[in-house]
């Protein structure tokens, strides 16, 4: 029996949507899980992460390639597969040795989906079909899906903890299995199979797309930039919350106690980031050129600024406001980095460039992310964030000469 492919666009919206929920059902009890029922140490936890991040590393090439030589669709069935059953067997068994083993299945998982996604939608598009502004929506409904996730993690976990993991597994593990009958896969021609020479075939591609970012100094640009943002967000994400608790006594209005402090965070950021990347799509057409860069400038200096205050400060509202703020500026401004890769890439290293720039990101979390945490068990937390601030200064830089050269390019256009 053939079923009837659906257009892409809402193909992308459901991926995001789907993946959303059954993430955050996963991701909201996933620390108190490996807490208290798996009974994980602090340099477990870190290792966790550690083991996902090298994945990450480890496999986002590979598998980019892959996605360029035989089939992005086939790309993201597999990730999304890989990915609900590396939740499902954390949740499943809470062991150290099997969570770490989850999270290296999960991160080739997600190496399989992190080139393919954006390049499968941008050929089966075209040049002209409004890419950056899907780009937005998508995360819009990732957002929407991550608010239901939530609801039903919290739902979930008042039974039994490891369900709300499990739960989050299987829901983007069926995500897997609608794709097989409903994605379309129209504006991307594999290498025929007579010119496949497997290895040397994907060698090949590899070669070109590095080769691609080599040459196109913009590109280069964006992929330091990303090693920059892999080491400072580390740090950030693990180590904000441990500053909250040390350095704050948390109000205590209607008896609420820290654990639902960081869940109402949590929402805040999820519907105040939808609100933010639909203002985003109505401001300013992210597909035109010169526009990421602008948003991008500013976003990051936002970002080391928040980073500054919430170091430094003593007050817990404005504290809490600097985590509100690094956070939607990150999901606000993830889709533009992918219009701006997608306006300087051709169709067949598209891909493969997509995978450098995550793979630059896991980089800088896997070997920059463990020395603040060096900095943080020497001195302090606050200093290790104030550290994070001052990784975020060479991205402004490059951003500051990227402008500088396209403004001089400009003038020499209109000589």
């Amino acid at each position: 029996m053939r079923f009837k492919k659906f257009d892409p666009i809402p193909v992308y919206l459901l991926m995001g949507f789907v993946e959303g929920a059954g993430f955050a059902c996963f991701a909201t009890m996933a620390a108190v899980y490996r807490i208290t029922e798996a009974g994980l140490n602090p340099l477990e936890l870190i290792l966790v992460g550690t083991a996902l991040e090298a994945a990450v590393f480890l496999f986002e090439i590979p598998t980019g390639v892959v996605a360029d030589v035989f089939s992005r669709r086939l790309s993201l069935i597999i990730g999304f597969a890989l990915i609900g059953a590396g939740i499902m067997l954390e949740g499943a068994f809470p062991l150290f040795g099997t969570i770490l083993l989850a999270q290296a299945v999960w991160g080739v998982g997600y190496t399989f989906t992190s080139g393919a996604r954006q390049a499968w939608l941008a050929d089966e598009l075209g040049d002209d079909g409004g890419v950056g502004d899907v780009f937005l929506r998508g995360s819009q409904f990732t957002r929407m899906g991550g608010l239901l996730g939530i609801g039903l993690s919290v739902a979930l976990a008042s039974a039994f903890i490891a369900l709300s993991l499990i739960v989050g597994g299987a829901i983007i593990l069926c995500l897997a299995v609608v794709l097989v009958f409903v994605m379309p896969e129209r504006g991307f021609t594999p290498t025929p199979r007579s010119e496949r020479q497997t290895w040397n075939s994907l060698k090949t591609t590899l070669s070109s797309g590095i080769t691609a970012v080599r040459m196109h100094h913009v590109l280069m640009a964006v992929i330091v930039i990303e090693l920059f943002y892999g080491a400072s967000s580390e740090p950030f994400d693990r180590l904000w919350g441990k500053h909250m608790l040390d350095s704050f006594a948390f109000p205590a209005i209607w008896n609420l106690n820290f654990v639902v402090w960081f869940g109402i965070i949590e929402v805040i950021v999820l519907v105040f980031g939808i609100g933010a990347t639909a203002l985003l799509r109505r401001a300013v057409d992210v597909d035109l050129a010169g526009v990421p860069l602008r948003i991008l400038t500013g976003a990051n200096g936002l970002t080391m600024g928040a980073a500054l205050v919430f170091a430094l400060s003593g007050n817990f509202a404005l504290s809490v406001s600097m985590v509100l703020l690094t956070a939607l500026v990150r999901s606000a401004t993830g889709p533009v980095v992918d219009a701006w890769l997608n306006q300087m890439v051709e169709s067949r290293y598209k891909a493969t460039v997509f995978s450098l720039h995550s793979q630059s990101n896991a980089f800088g979390q896997v070997v920059l992310g463990p020395v603040m945490g060096g900095i943080a068990i020497l001195t302090s937390v606050r200093a290790a964030l104030i550290g994070v601030a001052v990784l975020l200064v060479p991205p402004q830089g490059i951003y500051a000469w990227l402008g500088l050269r396209r403004s001089e390019g400009d003038s020499e256009k209109q000589k």
